[in-house]
Parts: C-alpha cells; structure tokens; sequence
C-alpha cells in the first residue's frame, strides 16, 4: 500500500514540474522567435508572439516595452502608448523601458499624431499655423531597444 502512495506522490511531482518546464522552453521560443521576426522587421509577427507571451506572464515589464516597441513602428500609437505606461508602471526604474518611452514621447511631439502633448489651441484672430512636413516615424532618432531574452517574471 505504501508504494503505491510514493508512486502516487512521484508521477504528481513529476506532472507538475514537466508543464512548467515546457512553458519556459515556450516562452524561450516565443521570444526569440519574436526578437528575430523583429530584427528582420517583421513587426507584426513579433507583436502577435509578444501579445502570446503576455497572456501567460503579464506583468512582464520587459515584453510590454517589446510590444509598445512593435506597435510604435507598425503606427499604433495609441497602443504603443498603452504598452509603454504598463511597462513604466511595472518596472518604474528600468532605464531602457524609459529611455523607449521618452523617445516615444518626443516622436509624438513632432509627428503630432499619437496625442502626446496637447498643442494649445490659437485664440479668435490668431494667425494658422504652417504646415511642416511630418518625418518618418523614427526618422532622426535611435531605434527604441527591444529586449530578446527577457526572462519570465516569475523565475
């Protein structure tokens, strides 16, 4: 009877130690599939993996800053945004999360197209402004920093 009870107790010990191997091997894969499918520029590939990842590990700061980093580029502002403050909130003193943030935030400001800095509207006679070309998203700035091997925030 007791052998059976320490057979019982190994096989349980065992099925839980596999699936959480298996899901670190996944989660190794995602990211490194993600980091290269984002060097080659394929920013929406490398967002779906990273959108994969959170949903097992979403208080992962560094694959939130990854994903702010695909939106930005695939001209999703609003969600790059969203990505950013998430990452900011989760690790306020990671210098490369708010290195990619402040530039974020000065892209906005000179596109004018993402809602960063609300432009003061002229007063009744005011003359319009002129129009100025809007650059490149990314144009005259580093590239943000993606992470490749950020590791689960739970290990």
């Amino acid at each position: 009877m007791g052998s059976k009870a320490l057979r019982l107790v190994c096989i349980i010990l065992l099925a839980s130690v596999f699936p959480g191997a298996a899901r670190r091997d996944t989660f190794k894969q995602e990211m490194r599939f993600a980091a290269e499918a984002a060097q080659r520029g394929l920013w929406r590939e490398a967002a779906f993996r990273w959108e994969r990842v959170l949903k097992n590990d979403p208080d992962n700061a560094r694959v939130h800053n990854n994903l702010a980093v695909a939106c930005e580029s695939l001209g999703q502002f609003d969600r790059a945004r969203k990505e950013y403050e998430e990452a900011r909130r989760l690790a306020p003193d990671n210098k490369e999360i708010r290195n990619n943030y402040e530039s974020f935030l000065d892209l906005c400001k000179q596109i004018k197209g993402c809602g960063a800095v609300a432009e003061p509207t002229p007063g009744p006679g005011a003359a319009a402004p002129s129009p100025s070309p809007s650059p490149t998203p990314g144009g005259d700035r580093p590239p943000p920093s993606v992470t490749p091997g950020a590791p689960p925030s739970g290990a």
